[in-house]
């Protein structure tokens, strides 16, 4: 099989080669039943392992405006997990909108500045990501599927590699992001 300009389909793809299945020539608009549980099981783990926060998906100081009229602030459909830079204050989603667990409303006079988790479209992962959770859908897909033991064993191998190498990945980012980080200069030499 060769790849295709598609990650998603080349991940439906690989997904489905964990159970044996025959690879597919595109994933708009499926009507294989395999192929739409690979889609929903890769949507899901996608936002699973996103969710945790990483350095390419996580925003320190992410601003959210209030309307000036309504003083709501929308809801971005891609924050997948916020918090409270300095914890004091407990925020979550009431409907299309933020909502202050902390002070009970809805209503806000000044910008909110978060840590936000953001979803990131699976075409726009990392490839280290990408590979890491393309090979635990697979896996998944596999055991809940096939159930295969050999195939299993091959997909833990892939699924340990695949961790390994974005385990490496974000170590790298880690530390290219502590060397850049101007206090941590100050502490190792004096520069800023």
């Amino acid at each position: 099989m060769s790849l295709s300009i598609d990650p998603k389909l080349d991940a439906v793809n690989q997904i489905l080669n964990g159970i044996g299945e025959s690879p597919v020539n595109s994933i708009e608009d499926p009507t294989n039943v395999d192929v739409i549980n690979a889609l929903q099981m890769l949507e899901r783990t996608n936002r699973k392992i996103q969710r945790k926060g990483y350095v390419f998906n996580t925003v320190e100081k992410y601003t959210l405006n209030p309307d000036f009229f309504t003083k709501k602030i929308s809801w971005n459909p891609n924050i997948i997990k916020l918090t409270s830079p300095n914890d004091r204050k407990i925020y979550t989603k009431r409907g299309d909108y933020l909502y202050d667990l902390t002070n009970q409303t809805g209503n806000f006079t000044e910008p909110v500045v978060v840590t936000a988790v953001l979803l990131i479209d699976f075409e726009d992962l990392p490839e280290a990501a990408q590979g890491y959770i393309v090979a635990k859908t697979a896996f998944d897909f596999q055991v809940l599927y096939s159930g295969d033991e050999l195939s299993t064993q091959k997909l833990q191998v892939d699924l340990k590699e695949a961790w390994e190498d974005f385990s490496a990945y974000i170590l790298e980012l880690e530390m290219t992001n502590i060397f850049e980080n101007s206090s941590v200069l100050e502490i190792m030499g004096g520069r800023s």
